[in-house]
């Protein structure tokens, strides 16, 4: 089972430009400019490093209430059944990466404003985090972060070093490597989550930043560019809440044995709103059905997927996947239940989606020494 989340602000703090807010541009950017290296047809002098900021917001607090309304398990690493956190950011662009990388993601120690600056701006706007401040102001009595986590550039005399970067706890941090891969980033959060849902850490976001020892080194790191919230796309930042909903019951469904089978929705609809919470029926009847006497359709007989079964679903424009299968079933937060008298099953919220678009729903059946896939099942979900 899916419940996706979006954030609430975001912004890139550059440490080039250390008090510059770009907290409405609709890229985020993780980048590095190393000494000796040309920007914009310059040679540059320093490292320039830049990080990510995300805040999901209020969007926690509906978390932590759908996991006191039992909606949503607690997140206990002990329990199979329990919920995990995935922060997904979608690749717009990327360039002069390294075949292996590592991108770290950490709970922010303090606040931060969002601000209403974006990258190009010229004047550039203060107002907002920065490098150097979490609240900026324009004025000359900004709010520098408490404790910067990184050196920033000097004073141009070179006697004063000057913290930024933003402030990070890193006891409880996450990352994911990257090995010729496409730079798309789903990095489990899981105990960052849960430290803000049990009060461990105050909600203040994340910083996605590279390993420190890469930010400080002199080699040539490359960029990548993510679609922020204010992209207006569906590939803005998003927190993927899942787990295993699994409920098998035997009754007066049988699986299909037929080899080749074709699943129908009973009760799919061509709209859902954003408010619905749906139960999708699915059965199965066989392809090539054998010839019989019978005083009833043979269409209406009931059977239920292949026990091994689970769902995806796609923006049907994009094809971008929204929810995710896996290719092990074992450990797959998409599989399709069985009661005892409807057959096969599945639940989505439909507020995890962005309205007024298509959708696809493909389902995965899995038998000991065969795997079919069927896709041709649509929907629209509108506010």
């Amino acid at each position: 089972m899916y419940r996706i989340y979006y954030a609430e602000k975001d912004t890139t703090l550059y440490e080039k430009y250390p008090d510059q807010n770009t907290g409405i541009d609709q890229i985020l950017e993780l980048t590095k400019v190393a000494s000796g290296s040309k920007s914009n047809g310059i040679i540059q002098a320093k490292t320039f490093n830049s990080r990510i900021l995300i805040d999901f917001g209020t969007e926690i607090t509906a978390l932590s209430s759908s996991i006191v309304d039992n909606e949503i398990p607690e997140f206990e690493s002990t329990n199979i059944t329990s919920a995990s956190a995935f922060l997904n950011l979608h690749a717009t662009d990327a360039s002069d990466l390294l075949q292996k990388y590592t991108i770290h993601a950490y709970p922010v120690s303090e606040s931060w404003a969002n601000g209403s600056g974006i990258a190009n701006d010229t004047p550039y706007s203060k107002i907002g985090s920065s490098w150097y401040n979490s609240h900026g102001d324009n004025s000359t009595n900004p709010e520098p972060w408490k404790t910067g986590s990184a050196q920033s550039i000097t004073d141009g005399i070179g006697a004063t070093i000057v913290n930024g970067g933003g402030t990070y706890i890193t006891a409880s941090g996450s990352n994911q490597e990257f090995i010729n891969q496409s730079p798309d980033l789903r990095i489990d959060i899981t105990n960052i989550v849960k430290g803000w849902i049990d009060g461990t850490y105050a909600n203040n976001g994340i910083i996605i930043k590279r390993d420190s020892t890469d930010e400080k080194s002199g080699e040539v790191l490359g960029s990548i560019k993510y679609f922020g919230r204010e992209s207006h796309t569906i590939f803005v930042p998003r927190l993927e809440v899942c787990w295993d909903d699994l409920n098998n019951a035997d009754g007066n469904v049988g699986v299909i044995s037929a080899n080749t089978y074709v699943p129908y929705f009973k009760n799919i609809k061509p709209e859902y709103r954003t408010s619905e919470i749906t139960r999708f029926y699915v059965g199965v009847r066989p392809e090539f059905p054998t010839k019989s006497y019978q005083t009833s359709s043979f269409y209406i007989t009931s059977e239920k997927l292949p026990v091994s079964s689970s769902y995806e679903i796609i923006d049907s424009v994009t094809n971008d996947v929204i929810i995710k299968d896996t290719d092990n079933w074992v450990d797959s937060t998409t599989k399709i239940s069985n009661n005892s008298n409807e057959g096969s099953y599945f639940n989505l919220r439909m507020d995890s989606f962005m309205p007024e678009r298509y959708y696809k729903i493909k389902l995965t059946c899995r038998r000991t020494n065969d795997t079919q896939t069927f896709d041709n099942f649509y929907f629209k979900v509108v506010n």
